[in-house]
């Protein structure tokens, strides 16, 4: 059995499920490409000594072998690192982008570690590890030098993307709707109840019942959360854009014409917002500029939160 885990807190959560049933598993971690490889550095792969896996380390070209090669280190017992593509003794697997994966094998890994990775990103803080050449792994400080130092490998990982919307009508549903069919963790805040119950009907969790505007919730983003304002309001829109601006939000955008992102921005200055401030609102809102049917808004708005998202995580 094979799951397509994505992030790392995933994969990790499983590789602990997995030892605490009795069973040994290995961690294949992804330390260098060349080329057009499908993962970045630091992207795991979990694998059961009953040849189950989680997570994937290709587009598929190289993971059932992965998956053999784990097996063996877990059978030795030792850390081994295997290259996959250009200067690999295995001439038979071949890579399509031409380029080449580094993967290091790590057998039975301290379990204490990852559960302490997995809390830390579950409460929304970026983690580090460290896997050492002799199989350990140790947490290590979010800014510590990241890529091989030595004989080990440091990867960095981040919370899961989350994104908040605030707003009312299609747009709320639409963009909250695609954003839950991608996995990604949604809060939708309305002061319609229509609007919430349909954003729940689409998948959504968590909502929040918007009042007034002067009763907003102390602003709770963190560095992997977007916020996106879907008012046409102005009764709300200023008390929003500055309620997210005082948070840690990686992205702020917010939908409406040019001229509409204008009087916003006039409206946040003339309130003592310092231009450095404002100029952290992405608006029009998406991508694709002028999309005026609520899902092609959300597909926009979407891709540019992801862009962003990416970016700030090749920091």
């Amino acid at each position: 059995m094979s799951e397509t885990y994505e992030h790392a807190a995933d994969v990790m959560a499983w590789a602990i499920d997995t030892l605490r049933d009795g069973q040994r598993c290995a961690l294949a971690v992804v330390t260098d490409t060349e080329g057009g490889a499908v993962r970045a550095p630091g992207a795991l792969m979990a694998v059961s000594s009953s040849g189950d896996a989680a997570g994937y380390v290709s587009g598929g070209c190289i993971d059932a072998d992965v998956v053999q090669q784990a097996q063996l280190a877990l059978q030795s017992g030792s850390s081994t690192k295997v290259r996959y593509g250009t200067g690999s003794p295995f001439v038979d697997i071949q890579l399509p982008c031409g380029g080449a994966i580094d993967v290091l094998l790590i057998p039975d890994p301290d379990l204490e570690v990852l559960e302490a990775a997995v809390t830390a990103l579950e409460r929304r803080t970026s983690t580090a590890l460290t896997f050492e050449g002799d199989g350990s792994i140790q947490t290590v400080q979010p800014d510590a030098p990241r890529g091989w130092q030595g004989e080990a490998f440091t990867g960095y990982y981040r919370p899961k993307l989350r994104l908040r919307i605030a707003g009312r009508g299609a747009d709320v549903v639409a963009l909250a709707s695609v954003a839950a069919a991608s996995g990604i963790s949604c809060v939708v805040e309305s002061p319609d109840e229509e609007c919430l119950s349909a954003a729940e009907r689409g998948g959504i969790t968590e909502t929040v019942k918007l009042d007034t505007p002067t009763a907003i919730s102390a602003n709770r983003d963190d560095a992997a959360t977007a916020f996106a304002l879907m008012f046409h309001d102005p009764h709300w829109e200023e008390r929003l854009l500055r309620d997210a601006l005082s948070g840690d939000a990686f992205y702020i955008g917010a939908v409406g014409s040019r001229r509409t992102q204008e009087r916003r921005r006039d409206a946040l200055a003339a309130a003592g917002l310092p231009q450095s401030e404002i100029d952290r609102i992405r608006g029009p809102i998406g991508l694709v500029p002028s999309m005026r049917d609520a899902s092609m808004l959300a597909v926009s708005a979407l891709a540019e939160i992801v862009e962003a998202f990416h970016a700030e995580t090749a920091r």
